[in-house]
């Protein structure tokens, strides 16, 4: 037997899911490193070009 949807269980539920969202978030960033990896030619590249594009349009 399944428990009623009610109005307390959805808001608990959403707490519970924003709780684990926020310490799966604050886990990647306690793991994450120090510094942020310099970026790649291909990564300049393709933001160069998606500028030039929005600003062709």
């Amino acid at each position: 037997m399944t428990m009623p949807d009610t109005k307390s269980g959805r808001e608990r539920k959403g707490r519970n899911k924003r709780r684990q969202l926020e310490s799966h978030l604050n886990r990647r960033e306690l793991d994450a490193a120090e510094e942020p990896p310099e970026p790649t030619l291909d990564e300049v590249d393709s933001e160069y070009l998606t500028e030039t594009d929005e600003l062709d349009r």
